[in-house]
């Protein structure tokens, strides 16, 4: 059974990471993430290794957006063994851009965690985006099904 208190703090960094971004707190939204991370994104390139990297591509994106993107969750899963824990859920991003571009998309999110030094470190980040094999786009107007955890 995963300790309620380690399960609080996994889910209580997801929540902040959410409204950091949706503030506009780029910096902030990092506070929890390792300097060895590695990050594969819904964009170009393929990985970000390191918090600097990810870092600069947090800051290029937000960058595009005339004010501070909202980003939510909702599904949030966490598993949790000794040290080591990941979550998976789906994420909402909505804004618009500076060339007046909207917004809106769910996506999927995976987040990897390690325990150093007494304190919760995210080491792994993943973003995804399905696509429709037959025409080889991706599928940005899914919406989830069912109620919001």
């Amino acid at each position: 059974m995963m300790p309620a208190a380690d399960q609080d703090t996994i889910r209580a960094i997801i929540d902040a990471r959410s409204a950091n971004v949706s503030s506009g707190e780029v910096e902030t939204s990092m506070a929890d993430i390792d300097e060895s991370v590695v990050m594969f994104d819904v964009v170009d390139p393929l990985r970000h290794i390191g918090k600097a990297s990810s870092l600069a591509r947090a800051r290029s994106w937000r960058a595009t957006f005339e004010q501070p993107p909202r980003l939510e969750t909702r599904d949030v899963e966490v598993f949790l063994s000794g040290d080591v824990a990941f979550s998976h859920f789906l994420s909402h991003v909505s804004g618009t851009q500076k060339t007046g571009q909207k917004v809106e998309m769910w996506f999927r999110t995976t987040l990897g965690f390690e325990r150093k030094q007494g304190r919760w470190r995210i080491v792994h980040e993943h973003g995804s985006v399905p696509f429709n094999p037959e025409t080889g786009h991706v599928s940005l107007g899914l919406r989830p099904e069912g109620k919001p955890s």
